[in-house]
């Protein structure tokens, strides 16, 4: 392959740009961020759910054994965890689990079947024969009470027949009867964020009874969500992923990758498609497709993991030799100066997400305090935060 001709070169650097994301952009989805958390906590019409979750913050001093089931998007996580009181956490047991193609897109109750099973092989093992379980559902659902959450969408890449409407903590009960593990029992269910900020407040008023609670929570993984506690109204689950107010910073790789998506539908999860891990690198592939339109893996949808901006990120030899390899792994020969352009890309399609998510924490944190006064506690996790 030739070097990158000047017009080709200008072409990367325009496409880059698309991406910018400055802060006279994202001051007013800030701002439209705090009027739609307003408008869908008394029920109005909005973008944000605003849902109830059940909880409260804890003390610091809950002590005992609970099962925990974690489902996120990439995989799910059966575990036995000890709460030792002075915000101490131990994760005593665990075991991953991952999914297949066929099984996000089957029948549900073959999935509440494994984790069910996976539960039953930690319980089993470390002599557990009945506990209260905590349910970590990390996709959008309506909680009803502590123990029921009727699911609302399917998010993330799943699509499984038949869920919505579904209470998904019943669901799990089910399969836990039918593995014989009747006296584990479901006693709560709540979304990823709400557990990451309950956890980080556990440890802090653990360590010191006068502590601050944490005042948001956030996930940033396979998917994008927040949680806050607004006090009076309550810890509430934003489902901040189905923010949809981005239209002054998406591209057309975005409307694309809307609009030819259909789970989540099209103008559904607007801000988790332009942040979160499942779908970065199909923005990146989507906007590699104009500079090489030969047949090679770059025409298959979703052949680029969000891992992949990461490995670029971070390619720091002389001749890009790790952003070589990847290249070449999906077919395409590179200079270069190539690799220089797909690593700038990466970067830009990175850094816009990172300004996003940093410009939903303002929305929110205004939402609790308008003239940013007091020190507030952030708690975050999730694989793409991770790394």
């Amino acid at each position: 392959m030739t070097p990158m001709a000047d017009s080709d070169a200008a072409m990367v650097t325009r496409t880059a740009a698309r991406f910018d994301a400055p802060a006279s952009a994202l001051e007013p989805i800030a701002r439209d961020l705090v009027r739609q958390m307003a408008r869908g906590l008394v029920g109005e019409p909005s973008s944000l759910k605003m849902l109830q979750t059940f909880t409260r913050q804890p003390s610091g001093r809950e002590r005992g054994r609970v099962v925990v089931v974690d489902w996120g998007g990439t995989n799910a996580r059966a575990g036995l965890i000890e709460l030792g009181g002075a915000g101490a956490v131990r994760m005593v047991a665990e075991e991953a689990l991952t999914f297949s193609a066929a099984d996000k897109r089957g029948a549900p109750e073959p999935v509440f079947d494994l984790i069910a099973r996976a539960v039953g092989r930690v319980a089993r093992a470390q002599g557990v024969a009945g506990a209260p379980l905590a349910f970590i559902y990390s996709y959008p659902a309506r909680i009803e009470r502590i123990d029921r959450a009727v699911a609302l969408a399917s998010t993330k890449g799943w699509a499984l027949k038949g869920l919505v409407g579904q209470d998904v903590a019943g669901l799990l009960g089910a399969a836990l009867r039918r593995a014989g593990l009747e006296r584990i029992v479901v006693a709560a269910v709540a979304n990823d964020t709400v557990a990451t900020l309950m956890l980080q407040s556990y440890r802090a008023r653990g360590r010191d009874a006068g502590a601050r609670p944490a005042d948001v929570g956030l996930i940033l993984g396979t998917g994008t969500n927040l949680a806050a506690d607004l006090g009076p109204s309550g810890i509430r689950n934003l489902e901040s992923g189905n923010f949809d107010g981005v239209a002054a910073v998406e591209t057309p790789y975005d409307v694309a990758l809307d609009r030819e998506l259909d789970e989540p539908a099209p103008g559904a999860q607007r801000f988790e498609k332009m942040v979160s891990g499942h779908y970065l690198g199909e923005i990146l592939r989507s906007a590699l497709r104009e500079r090489w339109p030969a047949p090679s893996a770059l025409a298959t949808p979703f052949a680029l993991d969000s891992a992949y901006l990461a490995r670029v990120a971070a390619d720091d030899s002389a001749g890009l030799d790790d952003v070589d390899a990847l290249l070449r792994a999906l077919g395409v020969p590179s200079t270069v100066e190539e690799r220089r352009d797909v690593q700038a890309l990466g970067a830009a399609i990175a850094r816009r997400a990172a300004r996003l998510v940093g410009t939903a924490l303002v929305g929110t944190l205004r939402f609790l305090d308008g003239e940013l006064a007091d020190r507030r506690t952030i708690a975050v996790d999730g694989s793409l935060w991770g790394g």
